[in-house]
């Protein structure tokens, strides 16, 4: 009887341990999605205010790109004090980030997202656009002023 008892045991431990490691595994890879994903909106954003010297949320390329930077300074922002999350999402960003985002600047990106405040898109609020595009300026001027590999 000990010995089913301790068989049991060791199954339901292994079993514990396998669901978190299930449970990491896929939190980690959402943070990188999320980071491509948020690299990649960065970059057209980068690169329209480059060319344009603005940011145009009437250009649904130039939307778009927020809505993908605002989720993923959403998802930052929620695992921020994660350090597991915040790796996979820099390592998501780099993969992405076509020599504009390295691992020599990735963590001052994520840096300036998680100290931005306003970076959320509402259509229907103006002064909260204007506040998203501000927020939006200072991300990309700090891509900008990053030091690159």
């Amino acid at each position: 009887m000990k010995r089913l008892s301790i068989i049991i045991m060791c199954v339901a431990a292994m079993a514990f341990v396998s669901c978190g490691s299930t449970a990491n595994t896929t939190v980690d890879s959402a943070a990188k999605t999320s980071g491509r994903n948020t690299a990649n909106a960065l970059i057209t954003l980068y690169n329209s205010y480059r060319s344009t010297g603005t940011v145009s949320l009437s250009n649904p390329t130039d939307l778009t790109a927020a809505l993908m930077i605002a989720t993923g300074y959403t998802n930052m922002r929620t695992y921020k004090n994660d350090d597991s999350y915040k790796k996979a999402f820099a390592a998501g960003m780099v993969s992405a980030g076509a020599g504009l985002i390295t691992a020599a600047n990735v963590n001052q990106i994520i840096n300036t997202m998680n100290n931005l405040t306003g970076l959320n898109v509402n259509a229907a609020t103006i002064s909260n656009n204007v506040g998203t595009a501000t927020a939006l300026i200072q991300l990309l001027q700090a891509l900008g002023s990053a030091p690159a590999n």
